[in-house]
């Protein structure tokens, strides 16, 4: 069981021991919003898996550690954890960089962020800097892990749409309903449609999404298991402690 070689607002690692338990039988394994990849890297691989995300950046990183593992390693060898290096790596135009620098500024970034935003540099009295990102022999692990993964940077629509099949499991873990912080734009219409496209699926479906009567009522006849799970990672003390979330099944 892999950890990620990045971290995710909204990640499922609390989860995903959880979620790897109740993984049906399939032949093709799909992630609509892959992010860190929590399940992907924590479940035994499938015989053909897919993953994908909308944000560039993350496909990006995946491709490159797929293919150019060996670069990554070596230029993150240089790599230390001082704010003026996170600093500039935000201000620092993509645009300018290869897609090998990319992929180490992004790394960078989530794993030296304050709760892996990407916005502000992370620092604590208690824990050491985020190590990981530093062994090369870890992203080898990475490496192996992607070799035989399809990557994929589409709308989850036309995802299901390319993939669906009665052999096919997805695990859809989307934007939660009505809660801020992603960075992209995923509203009332999207989880709407995403409803209506899991609702048609000729596969199986697992999604994690939050506990909202709203997302019930659109899930209605569906299996649902509701969970707790206590997140502590916020600069307020007012947003830490045990939120309920729910898993959703059509199996």
């Amino acid at each position: 069981m892999l950890k990620p070689p990045i971290s995710r607002m909204g990640g499922k690692s609390k989860l995903r021991k959880i979620i790897i338990e109740m993984i049906p039988e399939h032949i093709c394994y799909v992630e609509l919003f892959f992010g860190a990849g929590w399940v992907y890297f924590g479940k035994e691989p499938s015989k053909v898996e897919v993953i994908n995300d909308i944000d560039k950046e993350i496909v990006n990183l995946f491709k490159m550690m797929k293919y150019h593992e060996a670069e990554i390693s070596r230029l993150l060898k240089y790599e230390v954890s001082a704010r003026d290096v996170f600093d500039n790596y935000i201000n620092t135009d993509i645009k300018s960089l290869t897609d090998v620098q990319r992929a180490v500024r992004f790394i960078f970034i989530l794993s030296q962020s304050f709760a892996s935003k990407g916005k502000h540099f992370g620092y604590a009295t208690t824990n050491r800097p985020s190590p990981q990102i530093f062994e090369t022999e870890y992203l080898k692990l990475v490496k192996d892990r992607l070799r035989n993964t399809y990557i994929e940077n589409l709308s989850f629509e036309k995802v299901i749409d390319k993939y669906d099949r009665n052999h096919t499991f997805f695990f859809c873990d989307p934007p939660y309903f009505e809660t801020d912080g992603y960075g992209i734009e995923f509203e009332r219409k999207e989880h709407l449609l995403l409803n209506t496209m899991l609702k048609n699926l000729k596969g199986k479906f697992l999604l994690t999404i939050n506990d909202h009567p709203e997302v019930k009522e659109w899930y209605r006849g569906f299996n649902i298991k509701e969970v707790e799970v206590n997140y502590s990672v916020s600069r307020e003390q007012s947003a830490r402690g045990k939120y309920k979330e729910l898993i959703i099944t059509n199996y």
